[in-house]
């Protein structure tokens, strides 16, 4: 288990509102419709590695259900966003370079059957300081070296080696401890009821959600040049509940046999 602080607050932030799906809505189309082009977007996926990541996360729960988001990640005002995902791709050498921050395409995170859940919410009106701060991240691997962050997170996605929860061993998720530092830069502290260290998506969820006048508080105490913070203003959208694995879709012809299957005449009921 890791240590989590209880918020002050015994309600829920009015300013992070709940949404449901329009028929056949993509998740461009939903962020379309909420008018989200900045600040934080998290996604729960449905396949393997982001279940096993939704479930790892339950050590930063109180219940210890697993948690509805399995990636994080800070939109640019287009159709990108900065994150560090550990679905490897392109030229490997790039995620030395760029300390594993990538500009992700929302087109591959469009499909809600791949990614059910999606939240986008802002902790600042200050865009272009956290952006610029985010660049400086994947520029100087010193201040949080993320490629190394990445390899006990395979370890345990892949099930090699012992694979031991990273989580309960105080290493947070790339993705989201890429945004604790970008924040923390601007002087936000994206995670008060945890350590930083222990950084994920469930975490970021958690501030958004539950630790409203925290922000409010710390609005009245900027130091100048920082990012003027605020309570978390947004929206989520939440089409599963419980973690699960729906992706890639199960095969559904049963009369279809594997290939190299022997052909082998059903079992007889007793």
């Amino acid at each position: 288990m890791i240590i989590i602080r209880r918020s002050p607050d015994s309600k829920s932030n009015k300013s992070l509102q709940g949404t449901t799906a329009k028929a056949g809505e993509t998740n461009r189309a939903w962020l379309r419709r909420i008018g989200a082009n900045r600040g934080i977007v998290l996604l729960g996926g449905a396949s393997v590695a982001h279940f096993r990541i939704r479930t790892a996360q339950s050590h930063a729960r109180a219940d210890l259900a697993p948690s509805y988001w399995s990636i994080a990640g800070l939109l640019t005002g287009g159709e990108t966003f900065l994150s560090v995902p550990l679905e490897l791709t392109g030229d490997s050498s790039e995620l030395a370079l760029r300390n594993g921050v990538h500009e992700c395409k929302l087109a591959d995170y469009d499909d809600p059957r791949q990614f059910p859940n999606i939240a986008a919410f802002h902790f600042t009106a200050d865009d272009a300081k956290i952006i610029q701060y985010a660049n400086r991240v994947a520029e100087e691997r010193s201040i949080i070296d993320l490629p190394t962050l990445m390899l006990p997170w395979l370890n345990f996605i892949w099930i090699t080696n012992k694979s031991p929860n990273p989580l309960a061993d105080g290493m947070g998720l790339p993705s989201a401890a890429f945004l604790e530092t970008v924040y923390g830069i601007g002087g936000i502290e994206l995670t008060p009821g945890v350590s930083s260290a222990a950084s994920c998506p469930e975490v970021i969820w958690q501030s958004a959600k539950w630790w409203h006048s925290f922000y409010k508080a710390e609005s009245q105490s900027t130091i100048k040049g920082n990012a003027m913070p605020h309570a978390a203003v947004g929206s989520y959208l939440i089409r599963q509940v419980a973690a699960a694995v729906t992706w890639p879709p199960e095969a559904t012809d049963w009369t279809r046999e594997p290939q190299g299957a022997s052909k082998q005449s059903p079992r007889k009921k007793k």
